[in-house]
């Protein structure tokens, strides 16, 4: 009896956790989510700086250390914050920032995910970025 129990708990909770996972997970994994725009290219510009500088003026001023443009829009800049005012270093962030170099290097074509924030003209925070 406690098996089946056990079995019935284990089942209702499995149930539970996949369906709060795919609620927000893309339908299909070749499919971006649809909390971002995608972009692919090779990467053309690939600048890091010191944190704490601000890149940009007015409206597209960003904080952030990785610079990032790609051939295919070459007046767009990616960027991403490797270091965040409450945490510290993100260990994503820098892992991001290490496959754009490497994809820099070797001129291997990559996808951006980015968000389009509101009131910016041309800088976009990477959210995600895939070697093609």
């Amino acid at each position: 009896m406690k098996t089946v129990l056990r079995s019935f708990i284990g089942l209702v909770v499995s149930l539970f956790f996949a369906s709060v996972v795919l609620a927000d997970s893309p339908v299909d994994l070749s499919k971006p989510d649809s909390h971002s725009v995608e972009v692919k290219g090779k990467v053309s510009l690939y600048r890091v700086q010191v944190e704490g500088m601000d890149m940009g003026m007015g409206l597209n001023k960003v904080h952030a250390e990785v610079f990032v443009s790609l051939d295919s829009q070459p007046g767009m800049i990616y960027t991403l914050a490797l270091h965040n005012a409450k945490d510290g270093q993100s260990a994503v962030n820098k892992e991001i920032a290490d496959t754009l170099r490497t994809a820099y290097l070797n001129k291997t074509p990559v996808t951006l995910y980015h968000q389009i924030p509101i009131k910016r003209e041309n800088n976009f925070k990477i959210l995600m970025v895939q070697l093609d």
